[in-house]
């Protein structure tokens, strides 16, 4: 889109936005004993707020209200509710994340989205997992908030393209014990305890066979909380844990190959694995004196360890990483009703450890044999620390106009020592064929990164149920210590520098009678975008461009019929001269960015108790290499939820996914080495499932 075309295009979003409002304006004018309940989220400024002040699009998946409906044993299965959110699952418990981007690929890919359960980060800035939403507690969550683009000043540089926050450490409404069983062997335990209104635990533990061959797995997360008060302190304490143990099944390769029901089951890397423990602790104190002012300290603790076989390297090493830290959130708030300053400071310090080897030769010619070798790769450890103050003011302009200026910068320093000698040889120092080995280990160094990050917005609010919002915002990322120090080719430093996103947003919610909407059209240019480049060095320096329009609608179309809609168009492009395969980049789509995607619903409450939704699914097509050479068609799909009381205390629930049986991929991409290859979507499953319930709300 060209600056002439998106100036002619501003009128016309502020006529959408005045479109939307107006009607709410009016009824609200006529009905004025019209009151909608208030939601209360966490997520925008790290403590209870109504969502109506939230200048900027935010998703809540309220899993209590849904009644367990979803049913998810995959963090896809819930976030495809939100626009914008587009995971591609990989096998078992695996995925590729996106949030108002392409799919999330690379060493420090994941470091472009934060991800937290009840505001702790599950992994640390610089030690991210692109895997690690696995480790959050989504089954048993009482909601999932989801904050799109990049987050406010009270988020680090890991929020990027936007948040995802996992509410676990809230009452639930009651106990329940349950039991589900489904396809392809899997049997699911969970169980909610709520000791009264300050005490919680939240259990469930997971077994899968897979429906692929050898691609089972084990999961158990356990969730604890207490709160509790004094006169003028409120204080929560909590921990998480949360382990897998996963049999990983590969790629299927070949154009086309996840459209052969054989093929699509076949698992070509039947001895590939990945095994991850994630541990948090953290204490929530909360000062207030009076009204108007309030201090918040968040102190944790974090231990997270992985093992797994890197199934799609040649050779396919084996990796062990982990990192332990303690950290401090803080935050005061001064509400003076006219305005509302929040400030604070977040500090934390990790120890963080690598090791990648390679047991034998790879196989292939004689050129991969040579430069992937067996032995050791990488072998180091980094200490890293980082320290970021940050203040937001929100001013009352007038009863119906809200501007809020923010403001973050963050700092971050890494000690790197590696415990193999540096260079690009074999671990006992002979050289490899060919020019040298494909793994190249930086000398001991020290690295630090700062950066500002500035926001901006004004929200027009004229009535509760209306609003609309303008937002400027800067987000950014650290390079993340994969990044730093584990090189391949001839490169021996990487000169890399934080990367930064601005962002422009317009959007709108209401709501009018049994209508709601939330829309948003953003446009995101990043630059210093980290990428490997054709010589296999790590380099700053890219630039890609993000405009997209997203809707997320909910009608109650009759009294016992609930439509949903959300959707998502967008377009994700290089934005720099970049050339690959003699092929400028510039201009063209970034892999795996599918211009289309979303969701309907249709949700039907009976008479008795009992609910049936009908979910539909669909994803446009996507390239599958930068060059946009070859291209994945797609793919459409149908699920069915119902959900029924058994007297007062019992629930079935019954899932079918995948309702026609349609062959598809979760993923699909092109290598060189491989050519076309795929993740095979899972085939038509059922699950089953019962509920007993007691404590005070048991049998509403």
């Amino acid at each position: 889109m060209t600056s002439r075309h998106r100036q002619s295009a501003l009128p016309w979003l502020l006529a959408l936005a005045q479109c939307l409002l107006l009607p709410a304006v009016h009824a609200q004018g006529n009905d004025g004993a019209s009151v909608d309940v208030e939601e209360i989220v966490v997520t925008a400024r790290r403590r209870p707020s109504d969502a109506r002040t939230v200048d900027r699009s935010l998703s809540v998946l309220d899993l209590e209200r849904l009644g367990g409906l979803p049913g998810q044993t995959h963090v896809q299965e819930a976030l495809v509710r939100v626009p914008g959110v587009n995971l591609q699952r990989g096998n078992g418990q695996e995925y590729l994340p996106a949030l108002r981007s392409p799919v999330l690929t690379g060493a420090g890919a994941c470091g472009a989205l934060l991800t937290a359960e009840d505001g702790i980060p599950l992994t640390s800035p610089g030690f991210c997992n692109i895997n690690e939403l696995f480790f959050a507690h989504h089954e048993a969550a009482s909601r999932i908030e989801v904050l799109r683009g990049p987050g406010t000043a009270v988020y680090g540089g890991n929020a990027l393209h936007g948040v995802v926050n996992v509410i676990t450490a809230r009452s639930a409404e009651s106990s329940l014990a349950g039991l589900e069983l489904g396809s392809y062997g899997l049997a699911r335990l969970r169980l909610d305890w709520v000791g009264g209104s300050d005490s919680g635990l939240r259990l469930t533990a997971v077994r899968d066979g897979g429906f692929r061959d050898d691609s089972g797995y084990r999961q158990f997360k356990l969730n604890a909380f207490r709160s509790g008060n004094t006169r003028t302190w409120d204080w929560t304490g909590a921990l998480a844990v949360s382990g897998l143990d996963q049999d990983t099944a590969g790629y299927v390769t070949g154009l086309d190959s996840y459209r052969d029901r054989q093929t699509a089951r076949s698992n070509p890397d039947p001895e590939a694995f990945r095994k991850a423990l994630n541990l948090r602790a953290w204490a929530r104190l909360e000062y207030r004196r009076g009204e108007a002012w309030s201090l918040v300290l968040t102190p944790y603790l974090r231990h997270s360890r992985m093992r797994f076989r890197m199934h799609f390297l040649p050779g396919d090493p084996y990796e062990r990483n982990g990192h332990s830290g303690v950290g401090l959130q803080t935050a005061a708030y001064v509400d003076r009703g006219t305005w509302l300053l929040i400030a604070g400071i977040d500090l934390e310090y990790t120890q963080g450890d690598l090791r990648q080897w390679q047991r034998g030769d790879a196989a292939g010619s004689a050129f991969v044999r040579e430069v992937f070798p067996s032995g050791d790769h990488y072998d180091y450890e980094v200490d890293a620390g980082w320290l970021a103050p940050f203040a937001q003011i929100d001013l009352s302009l007038g009863s119906d106009w809200i501007a809020s200026f923010g403001a973050r910068y963050e700092r971050a320093r890494y000690d790197y020592h590696t415990k193999l000698p540096a260079g690009r040889t074999r671990d006992d120092l002979t050289p490899c064929g060919f020019g040298g080995c494909r793994y190249s280990r930086p000398a001991n160094r020290a690295d630090s990164f700062g950066t500002l990050s500035p926001k901006v917005s004004i929200m027009w609010n004229p009535v509760r149920k209306a609003r609309a919002w303008l937002s400027l915002s800067h987000g950014f990322r650290m390079p993340q210590a994969t990044e730093l120090y584990r090189l391949q080719g001839g490169q021996s430093t990487a000169d890399l520098r934080p990367e930064q996103l601005r962002a422009a947003e317009l959007g709108a919610s209401f709501r009018l009678d049994a209508f709601a909407a939330q829309v948003a059209l953003y446009h995101m240019r990043k630059r210093d975008v980290l990428f490997r480049d054709a010589e296999l060095f790590n380099r700053a320096g890219g630039g890609t461009r993000h405009e997209g329009f997203e809707i997320d609608v909910s009608w109650q179309a009759i009294s016992r019929l609930t439509v949903e809609l959300t959707g998502s168009v967008a377009r994700h492009r290089y934005d720099r001269d970049y050339l690959l395969g003699g092929v400028n980049l510039n201009g063209l789509d970034v892999d795996t960015a599918p211009r289309r995607f979303g969701g309907t619903r249709l949700r039907w409450r009976g008479e008795a108790d009992w609910q049936m939704e009908l979910e539909w699914l669909w994803t446009s097509g996507y390239f599958m290499e930068p060059e946009n050479r070859h291209r994945y068609p797609g793919h459409e799909l149908l699920n069915l939820r119902v959900r029924a009381a058994l007297g007062q205390r019992v629930i079935a629930y019954l899932r079918l996914f995948n309702l026609t049986g349609r062959a598809y991929a979760d993923r699909a991409d092109y290598t060189v080495f491989s050519g076309e290859r795929y993740f095979p979507g899972r085939p038509r499953s059922l699950f089953a499932g019962l509920e007993w319930r007691w404590g005070a709300s048991a049998s509403n």
